[in-house]
């Protein structure tokens, strides 16, 4: 097949990393993929086949003519069999080129969120809802977002499908210390979801507590200089290391490290299931898909979303927990992610995804 990936922008973020991984790997099984980013960035993302950057202004992306007919132009130069729409503006872009120019090759929607958390009024809901029912299929990155789509949109002609993240099994071991001061980390992007003013919170109180508690941040994002400010107005600053984006941030961790992910929107974080891998404690909110991986006492600490007193008491049961009954949990949750969520496995079920789909087409 030759399979075009389309994503926002080069940039280092959950759905644009695991894009150009899935990429890479529908490589390796003998297809012809292009990643196609259409906004300007500068992330260098893991992928060694062709990539097209359209560098269009994110001022542009409500109405963008002269991007619709350069990707209209690109797909009938190139004729893929299936085009994939990566999350967020990808959707509008692909469906709008598609009507506007006439092509006709199949199109997939990659659902990584809950989309109805960003529906803010009924004209928006029914746009959304007629942009969905232009495309072929929907692969929803969990159950809850499949669900979310279902309760939100009446969708009448794609194809659904649950098709989970992946994430290649990591040669980078973690550091092996584990003397010194407990070390609490948060992976993610510097936005609203990611919930930084509520972790603040919850340090601050695991400060009271324990007194020698450091925070690592490690992302970036258009909320960065608010949470640094923030940082500085709680008299934080000597408490708390901002990493930025790093391509590795497992390697600077050590077997101190909890990873803690206070989201209020998720889909099914790659961090999550990488910090599983490396058997870190994961405590996070029950948002999304965590709930279907994250299990009390089985693989880690999934908490009622919003429950900031529970959170803080999960870290506390995280640190006082006898290293058996802690090893045992942190096992299972590594046995979880290398049997069901490893990059290979996770490819072979977008490849019969797609299979599928163009056999009904």
């Amino acid at each position: 097949m030759k399979i075009f990936q389309v994503i926002q922008r080069p940039q280092a973020r959950g759905v644009e990393l695991f894009t150009a991984l899935l990429s890479e790997e529908l490589q390796k099984l003998g297809h012809d993929v292009v990643l196609i980013s259409i906004f300007e960035g500068s992330a260098e993302l893991p992928f060694s086949g062709k990539q097209i950057h359209l560098n269009r202004p994110l001022n542009r992306r409500f109405w963008d003519w002269s991007a619709w007919k350069k990707f209209g132009e690109l797909v009938k130069k190139e004729s893929p069999d299936l085009i994939q729409a990566n999350a967020a503006d990808t959707l509008k872009f692909t469906v709008l080129s598609k009507m506007l120019f006439g092509w006709k090759t199949p199109v997939i929607f990659r659902n990584a969120s809950l989309m109805s958390t960003y529906i803010q009024s009924i004209g928006v809901k029914k746009f959304n809802e007629f942009l969905l029912n232009q495309v072929d299929g929907i692969a929803s990155v969990c159950e809850a977002s499949q669900n979310d789509l279902n309760a939100t949109f009446l969708l009448k002609k794609p194809t659904l499908g649950v098709l989970p993240i992946g994430i290649q099994i990591p040669e980078i071991s973690i550091k092996s210390q584990k003397n010194g001061p407990m070390e609490l980390v948060h992976i993610g992007g510097f936005t609203f979801e990611k919930n930084h003013q509520g972790l603040l919170s919850i340090f601050e109180e695991i400060k009271e507590r324990f007194p020698d508690a450091k925070l690592k941040l490690i992302g970036d994002g258009p909320l960065f200089p608010q949470i640094k400010e923030e940082i500085q107005k709680r008299g934080l600053i000597k408490s708390i290391e901002l990493l930025g984006a790093l391509s590795n941030p497992f390697s600077h961790l050590s077997k101190n490290s909890i990873l803690i992910l206070p989201s209020l929107i998720e889909g099914l974080p790659s961090v999550l299931l990488e910090a599983m891998y490396h058997r870190i404690p994961v405590i996070a909110y029950g948002v999304g898909g965590i709930p279907k991986i994250l299990k009390n006492g089985e693989t880690g600490w999934c908490i009622p979303p919003r429950d900031s007193q529970a959170f803080i008491q999960s870290i506390q049961d995280v640190l006082t927990l006898g290293e058996e009954s802690k090893q045992k949990i942190l096992d299972q949750a590594h046995q979880l992610v290398t049997t069901h969520y490893s990059l290979p496995q996770v490819t072979l079920q977008f490849e019969q995804f797609y299979k599928s789909l163009l056999d009904k087409n």
